[in-house]
């Protein structure tokens, strides 16, 4: 099962040999992204998309809440907070792509039953934060902690499933999840640099984070109301039914990965070289650039974002180009490697006070973040967007929604880890 010839040749088609295939969508792919958002296929997949990695972004904003005004700071589960819920979603996430992967079947209801759980989970977390008063330190920690693991649980569970229909659906709509996270993840980096701006004090109140989770809820729930309305479960259910009276398929593992090697490793090695960023961003400082520090990092996490948006949006007009065939973009993903290389010398300090380079040292440095975020978002756009047609039948095309999942939570997996390495690194120059 070697894709020898596919390798070197960008794909330019899909096999789709199998009835399902043809399924009647619109051609987007040269459509304004207004016209594409009026068409209510693509409109689900991008809201689910946002709603993919809202909840992690919305347990970020309140890790400062927590540890202040639940835990009071000094506690022990105040100082081991972070890093607990860090180790939680990570294996959680882990373990639950890997046994997905194992289950492929029921596609469209791992999508609802997850962000329904999301639902539930930060919907309770309202409760947590207006009842902590009550709780004790060790049960207020253990409620958060359950919650974090199911709601990582939940996002596995959507995040499989999306991927596998929208590997069916076409590119486009791989695109169109892919750009959802990215939005995802500009709006909170900007509500962050904003407040940093306007709030010196940045308490955080427990109305403020109750409309964090509140919102949480609502963009599952708005994606839950656009899958709905979408051909995804009308076409997810035809599948079930046209194969429930045939042989079961399982497709090995094998089978995927000698068809999506350089895919899922390019996924892979992405996502953990990206995770690396936020340690230079959070200890990056300013030397002349007119921001405090307070306001200059949250500025980098916002530029990183827009980069990375900017780069899921190129991915729809270069993701067929010969200069981003699968084993190409593998390379370029390594070659990423070199760009974490350049970040050391922002943190030189010699340099650093060698004050006649100022703004220019400080706007290099900011760019250079902007170029990471866009090399990975448009690196991992292109990688996804390729899964669907670099495979020949639907059952491929479904079960690669798991073993993508796998490489990718794996790949984060490694890189929170590589992180603590350089975090040392950078402390110790």
């Amino acid at each position: 099962m070697e894709l020898e010839e596919n390798d070197e040749t960008p794909i330019t088609g899909t096999a789709l040999n199998d009835p399902i295939s043809q399924i009647q969508t619109k051609d987007l792919s040269k459509e304004s992204t207004y016209i594409k958002l009026t068409d209510t296929n693509y409109l689900a997949f991008f809201l689910i998309g946002i709603a993919l990695l809202w909840p992690w972004n919305s347990f970020l904003s309140a890790s400062l809440y927590f540890q202040h005004d639940v835990f009071q700071d000094t506690s022990v589960y105040a100082r081991i907070y972070i890093s607990t819920m860090m180790t939680v979603s990570t294996i959680s996430s882990v373990l639950s792509n890997i046994i997905l992967s194992k289950i492929q079947h029921h596609y469209t209801e791992r999508i609802v039953s997850g962000l329904f759980f999301e639902i539930i989970v930060f919907t309770s977390l309202c409760g947590v934060v207006l009842f902590h008063r009550w709780l004790s330190h060790l049960l207020s920690f253990i409620m958060i902690m359950f919650l974090v693991l199911v709601s990582s649980v939940a996002t596995a569970l959507s995040q499989t499933g999306v991927m596998a229909m929208a590997n069916v659906f076409g590119p486009e709509y791989n695109h169109a999840v892919m750009v959802g996270q990215a939005v995802a993840g500009v709006l909170p980096s900007l509500v962050l640099f904003m407040v940093s701006i306007f709030n010196q004090k940045q308490e955080q109140t427990a109305t403020g984070i109750n409309l964090y989770f509140l919102s949480t809820s609502v963009m599952s729930f708005a994606s839950i109301v656009a899958y709905k309305k979408s051909d995804i479960p009308i076409i997810g259910g035809d599948m079930a039914q046209r194969t429930a009276d045939e042989p079961k398929v399982y497709v090995p593992f094998k089978v995927l990965f000698l068809k999506l090697r350089y895919l899922v490793l390019s996924i892979f090695t992405i996502f953990c070289v990206t995770l690396i960023f936020p340690v230079f961003a959070s200890n990056t400082y300013v030397v002349r650039f007119p921001l405090r520090n307070s306001e200059f990092i949250p500025f980098i996490f916002m530029l990183w974002n827009i980069g990375d948006l900017v780069g899921r949006i190129i991915a729809e007009h270069t993701f067929n180009s010969k200069m981003l065939t699968p084993r190409k973009i593998f390379i370029y993903s390594q070659l990423r490697i070199l760009m974490v290389a350049v970040f050391f010398l922002f943190n030189v300090r010699n340099i650093r006070k060698n004050s006649h380079l100022g703004v220019f040292l400080d706007l290099s440095y900011s760019f250079w973040q902007f170029m990471f975020g866009l090399t990975n978002g448009l690196l991992a756009s292109c990688s996804f967007m390729n899964v669907g047609r670099s495979l020949d039948t639907e059952d491929e095309r479904k079960a690669a929604g798991g073993i993508t999942n796998v490489f990718l939570s794996i790949g984060l997996a490694s890189g929170s880890v590589i992180s603590y390495l350089f975090a040392y690194i950078i402390s110790q120059m």
